[in-house]
């Protein structure tokens, strides 16, 4: 690995095949100034990225995941799991703008976590009018109120059906662009920044 120069006071390296770790030391971007200032940062990106122009409208809506069964759990609460997600959804998302973002929320008092997926799509008629990125980035802002809910118990019982890690992760991740392969009926493309960060995670046995 090679180290690079800080990002946000952060240390940076490479592992010369295009991947960079960061190395952040805060489990959510709320926990202090320099995670969230870093994760607005990568957001912003995806937003520019997106090449989407102000103003616009954004309706927002989400799909909560309930941990029902072991089945439910091995199947959506992991990264790869938010595509599925997505795709069950893709009859609403076709044809239009949108961006997705994951969540993962403990009730109090629970075993396991809830995984939401939020979605977020430019309209022509409703919805939250924005006028800027930033505009973008506060309304499409997750807040957690428990940033310690990763207990080491619930990681454990999370553990035998799926690796912790990629849960935890998740409040990293920035809304993305859904993309399709129109020459290929329209399947949804991987998330880039998703798929980045589902290198880097190590299984925690």
């Amino acid at each position: 690995m090679k180290k690079l120069k800080p990002l946000f006071g952060f240390g940076c390296k490479s592992d010369g095949n295009g991947l960079v770790s960061i190395d952040v030391d805060c489990e959510f971007p709320q926990q202090k100034n320099d995670c969230l200032m870093l994760y607005n940062r990568l957001e912003e990106l995806k937003i520019i990225e997106s090449k989407i122009e102000f103003p616009l409208k954004l309706k927002h809506w989400t799909i909560t995941i309930n941990p029902t069964d072991k089945f439910t759990i091995m199947n959506y609460f992991r990264i790869d799991g938010i595509k599925k997600i997505v795709e069950e959804n893709k009859s609403e998302l076709i044809g239009r703008t949108s961006f997705v973002k994951p969540q993962v929320i403990y009730n109090k008092k629970t075993k396991f976590p809830n995984l939401l997926i939020h979605f977020y799509q430019i309209s022509d008629d409703d919805g939250i009018e924005i006028m800027d990125v930033q505009d973008m980035l506060e309304t499409c802002a997750l807040h957690y109120e428990n940033t310690k809910q990763f207990t080491k118990k619930r990681l454990s019982d999370l553990g035998k059906y799926v690796n912790p890690s990629e849960l935890q992760v998740m409040s990293f991740f920035p809304m993305e662009l859904v993309v399709f392969d129109i020459e290929n009926g329209n399947e949804i493309l991987d998330f880039p920044q998703q798929m980045r960060m589902l290198k880097s995670v190590k299984l925690p046995f």
